[in-house]
């Protein structure tokens, strides 16, 4: 398959910056994992009953969602947050900034 591209949302971006130094060096040592898929079972799966994915690093959580060629950061957050991190997410919103961003 071929490699995809990292794109964050403004929300994912802020996140990765939010966080202490030493864990968001271990989160952007995992991101690399996500450029080319298929991603290894047990360290990236898809979120049950959603149409988003979370890759583990730890107690964080990156959510994203595969795009064609990208793969879109959408939050990172720690494990205990990701139920309500995820219900805050509005899918249409999402394909909307997707389909304006597109060509970046």
């Amino acid at each position: 398959m071929a490699k995809k591209r990292l794109v964050f949302v403004s929300k994912g971006k802020q996140d990765l910056i939010r966080l202490e130094k030493k864990y968001a060096l271990q989160v952007m040592d995992d991101l690399p994992i996500l450029e080319n898929p298929p991603w290894p079972q047990g360290k990236v799966k898809r979120l049950r009953g959603t149409d988003f994915w979370e890759m583990k690093t730890g107690d964080f959580r990156t959510i994203f969602w595969p795009d064609k060629d990208n793969v879109v950061i959408l939050r990172v957050v720690n494990r205990r947050d990701l139920v309500l991190a995820v219900r805050g997410m509005n899918p249409i919103a999402i394909l909307r900034w997707l389909r304006e961003n597109r060509n970046r």
